[in-house]
């Protein structure tokens, strides 16, 4: 199936999705307060937080966006685009997790759905390998 939007009328809805100051990473943000991470640092792959003197980064993916097993539906409109789409990014993600842990990081990853859920058991995570490079 065809998009019913044209392909500029497409990049306009695309734009409007935001990257940055999701209201996820902002309650997370507030989760790791005390712990010196910094928000979008420039790093290979774009870690939503990194410590760049640790050497840790922290990606928070999204269930859509990076195929969560538990929760992802499959789009049903604009099928091949959506499926090439969100398959690169998965591949994408670890290819940045390859990088980074060539250049000697640690990287976390944490679905949405276990921020939400999990909340302690993600931060005791991060904590207890904040704590062991410290």
């Amino acid at each position: 199936m065809s998009d019913i939007f044209s392909e500029k009328e497409r990049s306009q809805i695309m734009s409007k999705i935001k990257s940055k100051n999701t209201a996820l990473e902002l309650n997370f943000k507030k989760l790791i307060r005390g712990l010196k991470f910094e928000y979008q640092p420039k790093v290979f792959g774009k870690p939503d937080f990194a410590s760049k003197k640790l050497k840790i980064a922290i990606f928070i993916d999204s269930c859509f966006w990076h195929k969560c097993p538990k929760h992802f539906r499959k789009p049903t409109a604009n099928n091949i685009y959506w499926t090439q789409k969100i398959n690169r990014n998965v591949e994408r993600s670890k290819e940045v997790n390859n990088n980074l842990k060539k250049q000697g990081w640690k990287v976390l990853r944490f679905w949405e759905h276990d921020l939400r859920n999990n909340t302690k058991k993600v931060i005791a995570r991060i904590q207890n390998i904040y704590l062991k490079k410290t």
